[in-house]
């Protein structure tokens, strides 16, 4: 390989991963709710907000979840907890909490059950789609039944929302601790999202920079209903993305904040579950395409394996773009990797984190394909029909 063709792919790769990188990663230093909330006023009218918290089979931590949004400090609240056909404790611990907070007077919390799914919806979505129903709120929180908050998150961002008059509030949660492993795997997912989401566009009225995220999308009541909600996007497994996507290419406001002070998951139990967890989502995210998949693997090999290899092969001089890639990957995985609580000690297995989610990805290609579609929570989602139902 001509030696000038070398040089050139080197110094590609610094540019190529400056502009994935480095703009959205300066954005999330910047706005975390803790540095940006004293900027903000405190409104004299908090407007309503219906939290919406579908669970099925989350018994382990939807208690944790509901005891959290009651303790809340916002003034003006209303629970709504969709017990998505579970099999398990879900529906009865609900019932007990909300028996709890009702003895208390603590927040007004109201338990929908949810018994049969119709065959032209998933399960999550439909389940947010019938707590929207029953929902009284100016504004809408859309959460997920294993989110812990503080009691000051609400309105926090609140005042972030109407402050920056905006139509579609996101914010980014801490991803409690486990294993060195697992907060590696965690911690390369933040770079991905970080590269791969354009976050410092979302702000803009560039329509192909948007984001969703399920611990916490808040969104204006009226600006739900005009973009024609979940029943839009019923039969997409990507719900919480392609909700933002759906709002944002209708001309909304939308932004994004990082709140690790505020919000808390743990997301998958173990370094194990991370794969697996991915197992409905990563196919989904290349709308079932093999062929976009196999671009961005070209992609992955290209500009983030390859300049871990070249050095090994060629000359200093010719490599040197591909060792400031490296540096600077490190840089900014170490970065993220504190900012999402995984600490710097990750730093080093960034590329074996790498090269575990780039597998997750096909398995869940594989497994997507083989079975003709996607099972999850018990429910299975024919291949055809996910396609034919992308927005």
């Amino acid at each position: 390989m001509p030696s000038s063709i070398i040089t050139v792919w080197g110094y590609a790769t610094v540019v190529f991963w400056t502009v994935l990188l480095v703009p959205s990663l300066i954005m999330m230093i910047r706005k975390r709710i803790s540095r940006c909330l004293p900027n903000t006023e405190v409104p004299e009218d908090w407007p309503l907000i219906s939290v919406i918290v579908p669970a099925k089979d989350e018994a382990e931590t939807i208690e944790q979840t509901l005891n959290s949004l009651l303790a809340s400090d916002y003034p003006r609240l209303e629970i709504i907890a969709v017990n998505d056909r579970s099999t398990d404790e879900t529906g009865a611990i609900m019932e007990r909490v909300a028996a709890e907070a009702k003895q208390q007077e603590r927040t007004s919390m109201q338990i929908l059950q949810i018994e049969e799914l119709p065959s032209d919806w998933l399960g999550k979505s439909h389940a947010m789609h019938q707590g929207v129903k029953i929902a009284n709120g100016e504004l809408l929180l859309f959460t997920d039944g294993d989110i812990i908050f503080t009691p000051q998150a609400i309105s926090h961002a609140t005042r972030i929302f109407l402050h920056k008059q905006l139509d579609h509030l996101c914010l980014l949660p801490q991803l409690a601790r486990g294993g060195i492993i697992e907060m590696a795997f965690i911690a390369f997912f933040g770079f991905l999202l970080t590269g791969g989401t354009f976050l410092w566009l979302v702000p803009t009225r560039w329509t192909y920079a948007y984001i969703g995220i399920g611990a916490f999308n808040l969104v204006k009541t009226s600006v739900y209903e005009s973009v024609g909600g979940f029943e839009t996007i019923k039969l997409d497994v990507l719900d919480d993305i392609k909700l933002g996507k759906l709002i944002k290419h209708h001309h909304y406001r939308q932004d994004i904040y990082l709140a690790i002070e505020q919000l808390k998951v743990r997301w998958q139990p173990s370094a194990w579950g991370v794969i697996t967890g991915v197992e409905k989502n990563s196919f989904a995210s290349f709308n079932y395409s093999v062929i976009r998949l196999i671009l961005v693997m070209m992609l992955y090999l290209s500009f983030f394996v390859m300049p871990f290899i070249m050095p090994f092969f060629f000359p200093l001089a010719q490599t040197l773009g591909f060792i400031i890639t490296v540096v600077l990957l490190h840089l900014c995985y170490a970065m993220i990797a504190v900012l999402f609580s995984s600490g710097v000690r990750v730093t080093p297995l960034m590329f074996f984190a790498s090269l575990a989610l780039a597998f997750a990805i096909c398995r869940s290609a594989w497994i997507t394909l083989k079975n003709g579609g996607v099972r999850w929570r018990d429910t299975t989602y024919p291949l055809d029909v996910l396609k034919k139902n992308l927005y």
